[in-house]
């Protein structure tokens, strides 16, 4: 906790509050040296150096996140026509705090819906993209025939990965073509760092995966859920796979 903010300020408690090792010197106790940490604007880095500096003094604490987008559905297949719509999209997630700027992490576009052969779109993988946590969901294979071809939705831990696109109808003798489902897109994966004080509270919402639209013959598998973890200090993981807070 902070050092007082008037009164007889002790070298003990300086030396509890940032650390140290008897015995004590003040001249330990610089500003961005071994122990002051940056948030402390009041203790100089060098130079004359007293007891009055540390006046509210508080040692920050490192905190670290992951934050990832939710990953976009897979694009819906067709057995007799074509598309040009995308599958729904994956949310966006993130985490807000007065103390920090906003961290935002965008969700996973949806895949193509229903194209009409892999060289028109020749970046559109028909699986979902996966991501660091995991495979996106599988492709649903194309066939002669008007078959029930859905793609295979994110495994729920692979968060933020997209879903597979469904099957469409080959082109055959007597039969119309039907287009086939690109893979959903990943969401934006974000890490970093902060330096805060004890008692700042973050703010975390999650980004909910994208689901096919119901407008193909053949659905297209969904996206997974976004995710956040924040940990202080090199400490445990706290994981967020819905909105919550942390507190520093």
């Amino acid at each position: 906790m902070a050092l007082q903010s008037s009164g007889l300020i002790t070298l003990a408690q300086i030396q509890a509050e940032f650390g140290g090792a008897n015995p004590i010197s003040l001249s330990e106790y610089y500003r961005n040296g071994a122990y002051v940490t940056s948030n402390n604007t009041n203790v100089p880095t060098s130079g004359t150096i007293s007891v009055s500096n540390f006046y509210g003094a508080v040692r920050g604490l490192i905190v670290e996140y992951q934050l990832i987008g939710a990953g976009g559905a897979g694009g819906h297949g067709n057995f007799n026509s074509y598309a040009t719509t995308r599958a729904p999209s994956g949310g966006l997630s993130t985490i807000k705090s007065p103390a920090i700027t906003n961290i935002t992490a965008a969700g996973g576009l949806g895949g193509l819906d229903a194209y009409s052969n892999p060289g028109i779109y020749p970046n559109e993988d028909r699986d979902g993209q996966g991501t660091t946590y995991g495979l996106g969901g599988i492709a649903g294979p194309s066939y002669q025939s008007e078959t029930y071809s859905p793609g295979g939705a994110a495994p729920s831990t692979s968060y933020g990965a997209g879903g597979g696109g469904a099957g469409g109808d080959i082109a055959s003798t007597f039969d119309s073509s039907g287009g086939a489902g690109g893979g959903g897109l990943a969401g934006t994966y974000l890490t970093g760092s902060w330096l805060l004080v004890p008692g700042t509270q973050l703010v975390v919402s999650i980004g909910t995966r994208g689901l096919d639209d119901g407008n193909g013959a053949s659905p297209g598998g969904a996206g997974a859920n976004g995710y956040a973890r924040i940990r202080k200090d090199g400490g445990a993981w706290t994981n967020f796979t819905s909105g919550g807070t942390y507190t520093v």
